[in-house]
C-alpha cells in the first residue's frame, strides 16, 4: 500500500523569525517517516513538500514530488527562502487538486498544512472551494491536519473542514513542540493504516496534544 506523506509549507516572509527551526523540523518529520516505513516495509511511503509565498499560483512551488522516503533529500537553504505573502489557498487547491489524479484506489494520503498566518494572497482558489475540495477527498479516506500559528487553528480548521488541528508558538521554543507533535502524528498515521482502523480513529492525530 502507498502512502503519500504532503507536506504544504508557509514560505512567506513571516516564517523568516524561524527559518532555521522550520527547516530542521521538516527534516526531522521526513527522519520519522523513514523510521515508520522500517517498522512498517509493507507500506511504501512517500513524500511530496510545496512551498508557498508571494502571489497566486505562481508562488506555489512543489520542491519535492512523491519521491519514495528512502530516497528523499531533506530540504536545503536553496530550497527554501522566505518572503512575500501567504497564498494558502492556491497552495492548497493547487497542490491537492493535482494528487488526486495521481493516487490509486486503496493508497492513503495524509496533507498537512503548517502556516504561521492567514490566507492573504490566492488568486485562483477561495476558502470556499477548498473547503468543498477538502471534503470531497475525506470521502476518498484523505486525512488532513492543519497546524498554524498567530491564529486559532482550530478555528480554521474547521472553515475549511479539517479535523485535525494543533496551534504552535513561532518562536524556536514553540518549533521543537510542534516537531514533535508532527512526527508523533505520522507515527500514528502509519500505526491506523497497519491496524486497518475506521475512518474516524484518523480524526484523532493530535488527540493527546494541547489545541488551546
Amino acid at each position: 500500500m502507498n502512502i503519500y506523506n504532503v507536506i504544504i509549507l508557509d514560505e512567506s516572509g513571516s516564517m523568516s523569525s524561524i527559518y532555521k527551526e522550520t527547516l530542521q523540523s521538516i527534516n526531522e518529520v521526513l527522519g520519522g517517516i523513514r523510521k515508520n516505513q522500517e517498522e512498517h516495509p509493507e507500506q511504501r511511503h512517500n513524500a511530496t513538500l510545496v512551498t508557498f509565498e508571494g502571489n497566486g499560483i505562481s508562488g506555489v512551488k512543489t520542491r519535492r514530488d512523491r519521491v519514495p522516503i528512502e530516497k528523499i533529500d531533506n530540504l536545503t537553504e536553496k530550497d527554501y527562502r522566505p518572503g512575500g505573502c501567504t497564498p494558502l489557498y492556491d497552495a492548497m487547491g493547487q497542490t491537492l487538486n493535482r494528487l488526486e489524479g495521481l493516487v490509486a484506489e486503496g493508497d492513503k494520503v495524509m496533507a498537512t498544512i503548517i502556516t504561521d498566518g492567514y490566507e492573504n494572497a490566492s488568486e485562483e482558489y477561495s476558502g470556499k472551494t477548498v473547503k468543498a475540495l477538502v471534503s470531497r477527498l475525506r470521502e476518498k479516506g484523505w486525512v488532513f491536519a492543519y497546524i498554524g500559528a498567530n491564529q486559532d487553528a482550530v478555528e480554521v480548521a474547521r472553515d475549511l473542514n479539517i479535523a485535525n488541528a494543533l496551534n504552535y508558538d513561532a518562536t524556536p521554543e514553540g518549533m521543537v513542540s510542534m516537531r514533535f507533535s508532527f512526527k508523533k502524528a505520522n507515527r500514528k498515521m502509519a500505526e491506523f493504516v497497519a491496524r486497518c482502523a475506521e475512518p474516524e480513529m484518523y480524526e484523532t492525530l493530535f488527540e493527546d496534544d494541547d489545541k488551546a
